[in-house]
């Protein structure tokens, strides 16, 4: 009886390690937009702009950001703050309005703009030729409806520091 109750118990202690071990291999495998947040790129012109990388996330991250997301998505509607139940069904809304906006937008001649959606929040992500044009763009951004707040992110000019994680940087 003591040798099959340490065999179970060593049987248990190899199948939680392998179960870690396996948890731990699927953590470091990076997932691309799995949440499928509203992300675009809705003005072409300004040539030497990097893309900005787009949302990814290992699935541990994943994991931990899904409780994140429940939590602000409701919080809005129970709230009164939202009409849907979760911030995040307004994304896709949001982003068909603001790229039309946005492509829409002779002030934005010359620029390079990508849009990320996540639970009401809007980042412009780009190159644009001037300050000018940067406040335009947050401008529309914050003018369209349901968003809840605008995070620019846009290098001014040809050169200089990238305010987000370009495309082709190390995931």
């Amino acid at each position: 009886m003591q040798a099959r109750l340490r065999y179970m118990r060593w049987a248990a202690a190899a199948a939680a390690t392998l179960g870690l071990g396996a948890t731990a291999a699927a953590a470091d495998r990076v997932l691309i937009n799995p949440f499928h947040d509203p992300f675009e790129q809705v003005t072409r012109a300004a040539g030497a702009c990097p893309a900005p990388q787009p949302p990814s996330y290992t699935e541990h991250d994943m994991h931990l950001a899904e409780h994140h997301r429940v939590e602000q998505g409701n919080s809005c509607y129970l709230a009164g703050r939202c009409r849907y139940s979760s911030s995040f069904d307004y994304d896709a809304g949001i982003a068909r309005a603001l790229s039309a906006r946005l492509r829409a937008a002779p002030q934005l001649r010359g620029s390079s703009v990508w849009i990320l959606v996540q639970g009401r929040f809007v980042q412009l992500q780009g190159c644009v030729r001037d300050s000018a044009q940067a406040r335009a763009a947050e401008a529309i951004a914050r003018a369209t409806p349901d968003v809840q707040a605008v995070l620019p992110e846009l290098r001014v000019g040809a050169r200089g520091h990238l305010p987000y994680t370009p495309a082709s940087a190390p995931r």
